[in-house]
């Protein structure tokens, strides 16, 4: 009886992570947008003026084409002139740092014969790393109203070909939180 109760729980637990996402989408704002309304759409202008960074434009440019791809798979096209869905991105990059907490069992102290030692706990930085946070907006040209709107965040990897493969990742899950809406 036991066994079949791990059984259960492991299953539970794959169903779960499976159907988890990183996308923040405030609730019941946007219950009655579909994608399948809209057939044309444009990205508006990412302001790259605040960056020296030569890969944010790289990535920035592979962001809206797999972003394209995902559009054109639902049955929407490109169109400059006059979209239905404007597509507006903000973008943020923060340095972060990954800390632990000193103890005794990992950090013992050095005992050199004074009789006034003190140890106390400390934060330590054991990683720095970057954390990118895209926040999508499909605008309705026609209102000019935001139809949709969400926001994911992710460590960003330090190779080109790792941030590509998150870059992809960020964008299905955004597209598959549209169509689970």
């Amino acid at each position: 009886m036991r066994k079949l109760n791990y059984i259960w729980l492991a299953l539970i637990l794959g169903f779960m992570s499976c159907t988890t996402t990183n996308v923040i989408v405030e609730p019941g704002v946007y219950d009655d947008f579909n994608i399948a309304d809209y057939k044309t759409y444009s990205f508006l202008e990412v302001d790259q003026s605040n960056t020296e960074v030569p890969a944010f434009s790289q990535s920035v440019v592979y962001l809206k084409k797999e972003i394209a791809k995902q559009l054109a798979a639902r049955g929407l096209s490109e169109d400059p002139s006059s979209p239905e869905l404007k597509i507006n991105l903000g973008i943020v990059i923060e340095n972060k740092e990954q800390t632990r907490e000193t103890n005794l069992a990992t950090d013992p102290f050095m005992y050199t014969g004074q009789r006034n030692y003190t140890w106390s706990s400390q934060e330590i930085v054991v990683n720095n790393y970057k954390e990118g946070t895209l926040t999508v907006h499909l605008v309705d040209s026609e209102t000019n109203q935001a139809a949709w709107a969400g926001v994911v965040s992710e460590i960003i990897p330090n190779k080109q070909a790792k941030k590509q493969e998150a870059i992809e990742k960020a964008v299905q899950e955004i597209f598959e939180s549209i169509d689970n809406n």
